[in-house]
């Protein structure tokens, strides 16, 4: 639907089952974001924790992209659109994806960034004009319901504890799936490890300038904790889910496009709760049930035919 397509190339079909491999492997990865990042909540505040992943990540790109580039990492770079996807496509959603995890908790965030799909369709049609389906639409409403099952069935009191982590989840993947659409289009002139490199390391340096702004305002506090194990778990989420995973997303969404390849959030709810059932805490049946529903929302949105698709195919009768 859109990336590969947005570029202006055509891919093969050889390419679009490599670009299915690879989401599939990189979304997989990325899933554990959730488990890790709510560990390292317990002593760090969500903005420090943000900046520090995001270094953690522009640490391991750049030396990548230096290797790749021959010591110029930074040339033909656009450096306006770079700016602005930076800033608030990666900074401002992994801070919103941060907070989501805070408020909700690991398992009920993961199952909520499921409808990354429904979510990507919506802002295809409003920000880029790609048409939205009946079947999206019908999907979405199936999807959000589960959304608010899976939500309540994470609040200890009922509906009144649920504290708005699942909107930030929501909100995250909004201006993600806007951001992936955009280095698709906007920065065509930088491979896909160039685009996620450039744009991670901006993100970083919004977040470190940005931070002494939040500390003043009282929103964010002065809370790290650098244990050896809370480290392996920053360099974790640095080379892990926001290196190799983002660069696997780009690399994916070139070859099927953001809507297909944000089908692949389905498998974060499964590596979560599976690895949290090895643990010993099975999931809640609110969560299996919200699961159950925004997966069966995404398979309606993506496997229900639209009014046009009928009509052409009776005609063509």
């Amino acid at each position: 639907m859109t990336g590969a397509m947005s570029t202006g190339t055509s891919v093969s079909v050889k390419q679009k089952v490599a670009g299915n491999v690879v989401l599939a492997v990189g979304t997989s990865v990325w899933g554990t974001h959730f488990l890790v990042t709510d560990i390292l909540l317990a002593g760090w505040d969500p903005y420090f924790l943000t900046m520090a992943r995001l270094l953690s990540a522009t640490g391991f790109l750049l030396t990548f992209l230096t290797l790749q580039s021959r010591g110029r990492p930074f040339a033909r770079v656009p450096w306006k659109p770079a700016l602005l996807l930076g800033s608030a496509g990666i900074a401002v959603s992994t801070v919103l994806l941060t907070l989501g995890v805070k408020y909700a908790g690991a398992v009920p965030a993961s199952i909520v960034a499921a409808a990354a799909p429904i979510v990507a369709a919506f802002v295809a049609r409003a920000g880029f004009g790609i048409p939205l389906t009946l079947g999206v639409a019908f999907g979405a409403v199936i999807a959000v319901t589960g959304g608010v099952i899976a939500a309540l069935g994470s609040a200890a009191g009922g509906i009144g504890s649920v504290r708005g982590g699942e909107l930030f989840i929501l909100a995250a993947i909004t201006l993600f799936t806007w951001y992936s659409i955009g280095a698709q289009r906007w920065l065509t002139g930088l491979s896909q490890l160039g685009i996620t490199a450039i744009t991670i390391m901006i993100g970083a340096m919004t977040m470190v300038i940005a931070l002494p702004v939040l500390v003043g305002l009282g929103i964010a506090e002065t809370r790290f904790e650098l244990s050896w194990s809370s480290i392996a778990f920053i360099l974790y989420l640095g080379a892990g889910p926001a290196s190799f995973s983002l660069f696997t997303w780009h690399w994916g969404v070139s070859r099927v496009g953001v809507t297909i390849a944000s089908i692949y959030s389905n498998l974060v709810p499964v590596v979560v709760v599976a690895i949290r059932t090895l643990e010993g805490i099975p999931p809640t049946t609110e969560h299996v049930i919200g699961g159950v529903l925004i997966i069966t929302g995404v398979l309606v949105a993506q496997l229900l035919p639209s009014g046009r698709s009928r009509l052409a195919h009776r005609r063509q009768a």
